[in-house]
């Protein structure tokens, strides 16, 4: 499949979007989840004038396409669905149901799972259509690009900006990114996230952190913001405060209490939160040659969160292999970045099987 044909596959699928078709757009719950699919949800009210049927943000204890998901579809009566920053072909049972209802778009930047061929599933994935490595083509770029090839978005940039950022995406993009940034008056520094947009999606993730209920509303208020600065100053505000605080914590404790085995670092926690994922972000940017295993024990499902910046150990493939024979278990991501869950009995044998690596 060449680039061409993938991007009109792209396009024909949102261009034959009609006012009558029911709509769902199945999305991630970080910034780059919500960023897309707020994205995908403006272009297509842009297109047929009127918003999407419905929306579903992803369950983080069993990611991907759920038997929930596959009910609200079926009584919704979706006929179009759109899925965002997660492998739906990685599911393709559930793929396969889906399409004897919907019409299925599925905009992604992870693993590529399968090269499902169908006539109603349109897989847009960077592997298919650019040499760019795909953890630095994030989701919401592919769908503002998409997006801008249908209707103008213009408006909607600094959405895919703060994504990119969110998902330390910006290499390619560092004078695309500077041109959003002089259109909103806002001050480049050496550390994005430390900026206006930067923190946008510092907001959206914290929120996220907090309490993964609030993501409906969040997108919500993603949906009606017209300037960074309307995320930032909402009620949202006030749990990237309380997140901050308790990622301090975590960090001091991580210098003093991380487990070393040669350039691989394991650090057990707890917390009321769910600030690993954030946590291994921090850690990984500031230790880029170092294998980071962030351990969060607090609930009975174990959640991993694992960075390598420097690509010489591809973490996802790291964790799909320590996963492996767990039931209930599940793990993905890119090469610098991925996740995993698992029962909390297999605890022991993940850390023998990530370590055993080293």
């Amino acid at each position: 499949m060449n680039s061409q044909n993938v991007l009109e596959k792209v396009d024909d699928f949102l261009r034959n979007i009609t006012p009558e078709d029911k709509v769902c757009i199945i999305h991630d719950t970080d910034p780059d989840g919500v960023g897309s699919a707020v994205i995908m949800a403006k272009c297509i009210e842009r297109l047929r004038g009127r918003t999407i049927d419905l929306r579903i943000p992803l369950d983080k204890a069993h990611y991907g396409l759920t038997p929930e998901m596959l009910r609200k579809i079926k009584q919704n009566q979706i006929t179009k669905l759109i899925t965002a920053d997660f492998s739906a072909e990685h599911d393709l049972k559930s793929l396969k149901k889906v399409e004897k209802q919907a019409e299925v778009l599925i905009i992604d930047h992870h693993k590529l799972y399968s090269d499902y061929k169908s006539p109603k599933v349109v897989l847009y994935k960077p592997q298919f259509f650019t040499d760019i490595d795909p953890s630095t083509y994030c989701t919401a770029k592919l769908a503002y690009d998409a997006a801008g090839r249908m209707t103008d978005v213009s408006d909607l940039d600094w959405m895919a900006a703060a994504a990119c950022i969110a998902d330390i995406a910006t290499k390619p993009w560092k004078k695309w990114l500077a041109s959003v940034f002089k259109k909103y008056n806002v001050p480049m520094k050496k550390e994005l996230f430390q900026t206006e947009i930067g923190q946008v999606a510092a907001t959206v993730s914290s929120t996220e952190v907090y309490d993964a209920r609030l993501v409906p509303k969040c997108f919500d208020a993603f949906y009606k913001a017209k300037k960074p600065k309307d995320v930032i100053n909402s009620s949202f505000g006030k749990y990237k405060k309380i997140i901050d605080k308790e990622l301090k914590k975590h960090l001091k404790i991580f210098e003093k209490k991380t487990e070393k085995y040669g350039d691989i670092r394991i650090y057990e926690m707890t917390s009321e939160y769910r600030i690993h994922s954030v946590l291994s972000t921090i850690l990984g940017l500031k230790y880029p040659h170092k294998t980071i295993i962030i351990i969060n024990k607090t609930s009975p499902i174990i959640s991993v969160s694992a960075r390598r910046g420097d690509k010489k150990i591809a973490v996802n493939n790291l964790l799909e292999e320590a996963i492996k024979g767990f039931k209930g278990a599940n793990a993905g991501g890119h090469v610098p970045a991925a996740g995993a869950g698992f029962p909390k009995k297999y605890l022991k044998t993940f850390k023998k099987r990530i370590t055993w690596t080293n």
